[in-house]
């Protein structure tokens, strides 16, 4: 669907309904005057039209003054498919996880235990560490360990899901002042680099890392700005190997997230939202 009258139409009846509608560049159609309040409320109305419009519905930061352009030139809103195209291959092909965690492992000593063994949960298991491993080892190795530790103790498990669990929910979304939301000529959500960037992170790295989560834990993208993404998960991974997985990958991409992979991967099975920073 290209049309904004059928983009209108559709709408209607939903929480963007009369709102300003009009052309965007590479194909995309435009809805300005989203309540920031109401974000994720109009992203699922657009969501659940995915049938009836083929558009992905990513929310982006209104920065641009001038009124929406309701003129259909084809030359300024069609998307480039061979790019596209390629794209998708990427995403399908990739393995976008060793280049992202090249740097995510090191080797510890006695005196970096701490550092990782203390939670701000209030969770310390350095004692428990340097009584019952064997240094030095490596960060995932010991995280490991730890992960493993804490899902043996159910107070200890309930105080760190307590601790994070806001973290892992839409009330830790950052909101911006002025929303825009923006309707992919795709329906494939995997596909939003070739629209929009996210910090430092080639296009196709972060659309493989994308298509991977949709197809392990339905991860679907809801905006993003610039050096921030925020994601839904319709599937939690469940605790051990898909949860440290799912932290360790979520990590790689958010590198201003102040949170231990060992933190992260107890805390996920509850969470129903991540948020990722990446900035200078």
């Amino acid at each position: 669907m290209k049309d904004v009258g059928e983009v209108a139409a559709a709408v209607a009846g939903t929480p963007l309904a009369g709102l300003p509608i009009g052309y965007g560049v590479d194909g995309t159609i435009l809805i300005s005057d989203i309540d920031p309040n109401g974000l994720l409320e109009s992203w699922r109305a657009a969501h659940t039209l995915i049938p009836i419009t083929d558009r992905w519905p990513i929310m982006v930061v209104d920065d641009d003054d001038e009124p929406l352009e309701t003129e259909f030139d084809p030359d300024f809103s069609s998307v480039d498919e061979s790019e596209l195209s390629a794209l998708d291959r990427a995403a399908r092909t990739a393995d976008p996880w060793p280049q992202l965690q090249r740097y995510d492992d090191q080797l510890i000593t006695a005196e970096d235990v701490s550092f990782f063994a203390v939670s701000r949960s209030g969770v310390d298991l350095t004692a428990d560490v340097l009584a019952n491993v064997r240094l030095p080892t490596t960060s995932q190795d010991l995280q490991r360990w730890i992960y493993q530790r804490v899902l043996s103790d159910p107070d200890l498990t309930a105080q760190v899901v307590d601790t994070f669990r806001y973290e892992l929910s839409t009330n830790y979304w950052h909101t911006p002042n002025r929303v825009l939301l923006t309707l992919l000529p795709t329906a494939s959500s995997w596909l939003a680099p070739h629209w929009v960037s996210y910090f430092d992170t080639e296009g196709s790295v972060l659309a493989a890392a994308l298509r991977q989560w949709h197809q392990r834990w339905d991860v679907q993208l809801v905006a993003s700005w610039n050096t921030m993404l925020q994601l839904i998960v319709g599937r939690q991974p469940r605790p051990g190997d898909q949860a440290w997985t799912a932290a360790r990958q979520i990590l790689a991409l958010a590198t201003h997230f102040e949170i231990h992979q060992w933190e992260l991967a107890v805390a996920l099975p509850g969470g129903q939202a991540w948020f990722l920073h990446r900035r200078p």
